[in-house]
């Protein structure tokens, strides 16, 4: 009798042990201060226990489906946290992001909150808060993976352009502020490891300022604009001074601008900042992305856009807009062949 009592206690235990996971995955409510921790949070299958995610969050696709339904609350931009809604979703876990969301991270601690914070400083903070947020969650599996298969995206990318000629790259985040990847960016790295050198990468910090003048001397070869859908811009005065993006023109009309070879050459180019700033599953997109656009061919053409597209895709095609990186389906099936290895 007794050896069958403890032949079901082990029974109970292994049970257990197999559904821990799944249990601990419908307990927890999870809110997603930031687009990549979204992805992050889909992508080690934990999609279920989303409650709130930002307006940015269009990743996985099945983001914006569920928002438009009703089933997952909009509770921030990125800077305007609604406070009072996160808490009113009573969240197990909060998921913020660089230190722009710093003092909302703070304020959710000090209200006894559980939070995990990515600076994305380098690829292996990235990596540790990912496999942080699985261990939290009973995840550590799909955690483990997801990192397995960044890296091994990463690195076929990086064997693809590891012979290319190197390029100096000027990635300006902000036209108005005018901020660059800096020496604790994760996005300094991925330009690197594809042929790339950002210019003034050598300062602290993940985006520092740099001065225009700065820019022109140092010469870069290449000039990147981030632009997103609907970006909007470029403003230079009133409240929305900095907001949207800005134009290949804009930049070609700035003092000293013809003296710098990206102009000169046609290569000043926009790339696709909802996939180039997503630290996470999106990593071997992104870098494959920016070796694409790095290392495309100069077109003085693109000098000649005066107006930020509202639609990337098709204002690129209308333009003839023929650089790689707007083969979104060449995208989305790289990132499918890379995450399922």
């Amino acid at each position: 009798m007794k050896r069958l009592i403890n032949l079901k206690a082990i029974l109970f235990l292994v049970l257990l042990g197999i559904n821990s996971e799944a249990f601990s995955q419908k307990q927890l409510k999870i809110v997603s201060l930031a687009p990549n921790w979204t992805n992050i949070v889909c992508a080690i299958g934990a999609g279920n226990n989303l409650v709130g995610v930002t307006r940015y969050c269009i990743f996985p696709d099945s983001i914006p489906r569920l928002v438009n339904e009703g089933k997952l609350q909009i509770v921030a931009g990125f800077m305007d946290v609604n406070t009072k809604k996160v808490k009113e979703l009573k969240p197990d876990i909060i998921l913020t992001c660089t230190g722009v969301q710093a003092k909302v991270r703070d304020k959710f601690r000090k209200e006894g909150y559980k939070v995990i914070h990515m600076e994305e400083s380098s690829l292996g903070e990235v990596y540790s808060g990912i496999l942080e947020l699985g261990k939290y969650i009973g995840k550590d599996s799909s955690a483990s993976n997801l990192v397995k298969n960044i890296k091994s995206g990463l690195q076929t990318v990086a064997d693809k352009y590891k012979d290319v000629p190197r390029v100096s790259v000027y990635y300006e985040i902000n036209y108005y502020y005018k901020c660059v990847p800096g020496k604790d960016s994760y996005i300094t790295e991925l330009i690197r490891m594809v042929g790339g050198e950002p210019i003034f990468s050598d300062r602290a910090g993940i985006a520092p300022t740099v001065k225009w003048e700065e820019v022109v001397k140092a010469n870069p070869d290449v000039i990147l604009i981030p632009i997103w859908a609907k970006a909007g811009g470029p403003y230079f005065e009133g409240d929305k001074a900095g907001d949207g993006t800005t134009t290949p023109f804009e930049i070609s009309k700035r003092e000293g601008a013809q003296s710098i070879n990206a102009v000169k050459n046609g290569r000043v180019r926009y790339i696709n900042s909802a996939k180039t700033k997503q630290a996470g599953p999106l990593i071997p997109v992104a870098t494959d992305l920016f070796a694409r656009t790095i290392h495309a061919d100069g077109n003085l053409e693109l000098l000649k856009i005066d107006k930020v597209p509202e639609n990337m895709e098709t204002a690129f095609s209308k333009l003839m807009y023929f650089l790689p990186f707007i083969n979104n389906v060449e995208q989305i099936s790289f990132a499918e062949n890379t995450m399922s290895k």
